[in-house]
């Protein structure tokens, strides 16, 4: 079996739902890879187990156990004797971060990047806004550090994307909702896929160009002025969506 890199793989390592590595990992991702990008139409039925055998040279057993999984994503439907069907899109699992990351891995739809711009838009202010409320000194902190280390690292995507993801995940932690702060794995994907979607330059300008923006909600959170949190959260989104538009 071929496996091929992916610049998502860093992130499925730390946040996705079925773990890169073994036969079966590499499989399932492979396979969902295919269906969320179309090779497997909506409706359409799976090669049968000897053609996925031949083609990928891989057991029945791993075979079987990826096919499971996938249904236990939504994405297909497994019926005896007639064989593994892909399922209507409103079934599959958008929540999975797989499945999220699938999308982008086969290049993001119009679908896809409309829905998270619009969950961002849905959850981002209200949890800055919930955070400047309730932060402890210890969150300040860790929003903070986050921020510094954006500072830092300008002109290295890799690490201010991975301190951008911190500098929210802190955020949505500093909520003190149990529930509220795992909302941050619904957009956890956009935030790291805005490296893929744009050359070297304009994603290291865009960082740059973010960090007034990310000043400004740290500052209303450690003044624990929520109102002004929320109207931040939304500048820093209204720039972001500046290059989206067209989504």
């Amino acid at each position: 079996m071929i496996v091929a890199q992916s610049p998502f793989d860093a992130f499925v390592r730390k946040y996705g739902t079925t773990p890169r590595r073994g036969v079966f990992g590499y499989f399932v991702h492979e396979l969902g890879r295919r269906i969320v990008g179309g090779r497997y139409p909506v409706g359409t039925t799976l090669p049968n187990e000897p053609d996925l055998v031949e083609q990928f040279g891989i057991s029945r057993t791993v075979i079987r156990e990826a096919m499971k999984c996938l249904a236990g994503k939504g994405l297909v439907e497994i019926k005896t004797r007639v064989g593994t069907r892909v399922k209507e899109r409103s079934n599959w699992h958008h929540l999975d971060t797989d499945v999220m990351v699938w999308y982008y891995e086969t290049g993001p739809s119009v679908e896809i990047m409309r829905a998270i711009k619009d969950l961002r838009l849905a959850l981002e202010p209200e949890a800055t806004a919930r955070a400047a409320a309730r932060c402890t000194d210890e969150d300040i902190a860790a929003i903070r550090s986050a921020y510094e280390e954006m500072v830092a690292s300008i002109g290295d995507i890799d690490t201010n994307a991975d301190a951008d993801l911190r500098f929210h995940t802190a955020i949505f932690g500093a909520t003190h909702n149990m529930i509220y702060s795992q909302l941050i794995d619904l957009i956890a994907v956009g935030i790291y896929a805005n490296r893929t979607l744009s050359g070297h330059e304009d994603v290291a300008a865009g960082q740059k160009n973010a960090l007034p923006y990310h000043k400004a909600i740290l500052d209303a959170i450690a003044a624990r002025d929520a109102e002004a949190a929320l109207q931040a959260s939304r500048s820093l989104l209204d720039s972001w969506l500046v290059n989206y538009r067209d989504f």
